[in-house]
């Protein structure tokens, strides 16, 4: 996930669909899908004027074949 300004971020469907979620020091929003449960995205903790998206839940995005996908393990990020 590469961040994005918050203000360049914008919902153009399905936000009745969405419920979110805070831990720990409760900065990071995460939103998540209370349908299917698929995380969508979070506004950053690290820099909350920031978003992280999922980029599989964007439809007809065009990704460049030389793009490297890493896979984060929450479980172990601080």
């Amino acid at each position: 996930m590469k961040p994005i300004k918050k203000d360049d971020f914008y919902l153009i469907s399905g936000e009745d669909d969405l419920n979110s979620y805070k831990w720990n020091k409760e900065i990071a929003n995460h939103f998540f899908c209370d349908v299917c449960g698929v995380y969508t995205h979070h506004i950053r903790r690290r820099d909350p004027s920031q978003i992280s998206i999922n980029i599989m839940c964007v439809d007809d995005i065009l990704l460049p074949s030389t793009l490297e996908v890493k896979n984060i393990d929450g479980a172990s990020h601080d």
